[in-house]
């Protein structure tokens, strides 16, 4: 999860550009709850960390990370990586 000046920048569709270079599955959403946008990556754990990286060196130029909170969990075997509802 980031927070900071995340919506309304074009993140999520930094994060799909991004997405698409490496080979990882998963989700991108806004959260309307504190500005938040919420990334479900899964994928090997170097590859998604490099994604991650990857995301947080290059965010829309307008865009303003701070803080990013981190979650460990089972991967659940998603395809393709999509922009998924506002939760």
């Amino acid at each position: 999860m980031l927070s900071g000046i995340v919506q309304g920048v074009g993140f999520r569709y930094t994060v799909l550009r991004i997405a698409a270079r490496y080979d990882v599955a998963g989700t991108v959403r806004n959260v309307r709850a504190g500005a938040r946008v919420e990334i479900d990556v899964e994928g090997e754990a170097g590859v998604v960390e490099a994604f991650v990286d990857d995301v947080l060196a290059n965010p829309p130029p307008a865009a303003r990370i701070d803080r990013v909170e981190r979650r460990n969990a089972e991967p659940r075997g998603m395809r393709g990586f999509a922009d998924a509802p506002t939760a």
